[in-house]
Formats: C-alpha cells, structure tokens, sequence
C-alpha cells in the first residue's frame, strides 16, 4: 500500500495535464525530497514553475505547497508507522486488522470535505433518492436506505438489473441515484447510468474502480481503495470503506441540519422504546 496522501495523487491521475502529471511523478518518485525541500527547489529540480506546483497541490484538495508538504509529511510518517507495527502475520486478529485500519487511511485521503459536503446536500434537497446496489453492495446500501429513512427522506433501494431499468421512468429532475457498485465495468452499469443522465436526474457513485470516461455521466464520484491492494486479498471485503463513507456523509447531514438531527433523536427514541419492549419480554 501507498501512503494516503500519494494513493490520492494516484487516484486523480487521469485528470492531470501534462504538466502535472510531471510534477505528480516525481512527488510519487521521490516525496522525501519534496518534504524536505522549498517549493523554489522542487520547481528547479522538475523545471517547471513554483505557480504551477501550486496549481497542482490545489487541484488534489490542498490550499498550496505548504499545506500539502505537512500533509504529506504526515501522511508518509503514519504509513511508516502502520507498516513498521510487529504484526505476527500467524495472528490473523491483528494481521487482517491492520489491514483495514491502513485501508481506512486510505479512503479518507481519497476524500475531501468539499465533495463529502456536496453529496450531503444534494441528498438532503433531493425529493427521492434511489438506491442502486450490486451484492455484496447491498447490505451496506439496506442500512444506509434505513438511516436516511429514520431523518425523513423517501429512499428506495434497488438491488435487481430490470428493477433499476424500470424504476428510471420513476426519477424525475429533483431525484438523486446513489449508485454503489464494486466496480465501474459490472455488466450493465455504464449504459444504465447513460440513460439516468439522458433524464437529467443527479447522480452519485461509490465504486472501489474509476475511469474518466464515465466522469460526464456522474455528478459526484467517491473511489474507494480496491481490497485486492492488501495483504489479505482473499479474506478482505471493501464494503467496511463503503459504510465508512456512508457514516462520513451522515455525520455531515446531521451536523448541517438541526431539524434532521431532531429527527434522528426521535427516531432513536422509538428504537430504543421496541428493544426495550422486546427485552422485557425474555425477563423472568
């Protein structure tokens, strides 16, 4: 695995111009030098401009050079740690563990604020939301349906081919489909988003695969790391870095929206009044 913050710069690569993707080679390359070094050094040593290395940290989610050197600092200095920690890889409690703590890492730095805040907010202002799932997706995408339920929001999940065909005559200008899929090339799911973007519905897509050419067909994009990148390959599953992004965009909706909030206590409330019913019921 890669540090979070070189796993990003890998993650946008395909929307480099030639001059970044430049710049974004030797920062892969060589990022001890570039953390050790001022911006006028780097831009002498890849021959280009210290504007155009500003541009380039900018365009990965940072405010300039400064900002991304520290953050590259600590996101190379946290890796370092995760992969020099004594794992006895017979003790697969800790050996697959460590695994997904350095995933998670990962699907952090693959975010950024703006992007979680952005899909917060068309799924807050979107008057249905659907749900497009492909297992092993599914179970992750049934929870998150049923938090967006308990706040008020009118979601329905879809986890069939022809369902999904069928429900676009459904969506209309003001709906938002929310697809999560493992990957971009599942049978299917290009042409099907095709005709969601011919409606002019919003669409957003979770997908541990990315590809420019279904970048005009979505309108928010959030990649995850691929599980095939760890160590334990086999065992792994990427669904726990899906729910983790679903948890991200939650926390944002409720922290944004005091009414939503209310509505989830309430719906806690009630929760908790049937579990405490059904219990009592076992009591001798």
């Amino acid at each position: 695995m890669q540090s979070a913050v070189l796993l990003k710069i890998k993650s946008l690569e395909s929307t480099f111009t030639t001059s970044e993707y430049e710049i974004s080679q030797f920062v892969t390359e060589h990022p001890d030098f570039v953390i050790a070094n001022t911006i006028t050094t780097l831009a002498k040593k890849i021959n280009t401009s210290e504007a155009s290395i500003n541009r380039f940290c900018k365009k990965i989610g940072f405010k300039g050079f400064n900002k991304f050197k520290i953050a590259l600092a600590q996101s190379t200095t946290q890796f370092e740690k995760l992969n020099q920690e004594d794992i006895d890889d017979s003790n697969l409690l800790e050996y697959i563990t460590a695994d997904y703590q350095k995933m998670a890492v990962n699907t952090c730095a693959l975010l950024d604020e703006k992007t979680i805040e952005e899909a917060a907010a068309t799924i807050v202002l979107s008057r249905k939301i659907f749900l497009i799932s492909i297992y092993p997706t599914s179970f992750i995408c049934d929870e998150f349906a049923f938090k967006l339920r308990q706040i008020g929001l009118e979601v329905t999940h879809l986890k069939e081919p022809l369902e999904a065909q069928l429900s676009i005559s459904n969506m209309t200008s003001d709906s938002l489909l929310i697809a999560v899929v493992p990957s971009i090339v599942t049978k299917d799911i290009i042409p099907f988003l095709a005709n969601v973007k011919k409606n002019n519905i919003k669409t957003m897509l979770l997908s541990s695969n990315d590809n420019p050419k279904i970048d005009n067909l979505i309108d928010i994009k959030m990649i995850t790391p691929d599980h095939v990148m760890a160590n334990n390959s086999l065992t792994l599953s990427n669904t726990p870095m899906i729910s983790l992004i679903f948890d991200i965009i939650y926390a944002t909706i409720l922290r944004d929206n005091r009414a939503l909030r209310q509505r989830k206590l309430s719906s806690d409330t009630i929760i908790n009044s049937f579990q405490a019913a059904d219990s009592s019921r076992y009591e001798w």
